[in-house]
């Protein structure tokens, strides 16, 4: 994506929406030509990290009957 600083606060909402997305977004200043680059980490949902983590832990339901916590 790319935008002029002039147009920049007008199409934040769709900058930052792209940057998370993974997209690089590209500001250029019209006036002395200098380009900036807008990037942001994309974020995952609990969905996606849960479905990673579904199924990691292999042992007994009841953790208080695991070795070391037992009474």
């Amino acid at each position: 994506m790319k935008l002029s600083t002039r147009s920049l606060m007008r199409e934040f909402p769709k900058a930052k929406a792209a940057a998370r997305k993974g997209q690089t977004v590209e500001i250029v200043d019209g006036k002395t030509g200098e380009k900036f680059l807008l990037t942001a980490k994309p974020t995952r949902t609990f969905g996606e990290l849960a479905a990673r983590a579904k199924g990691v832990y292999d042992g007994p339901r009841g953790l208080s009957t695991r070795e070391g916590f037992g009474a």
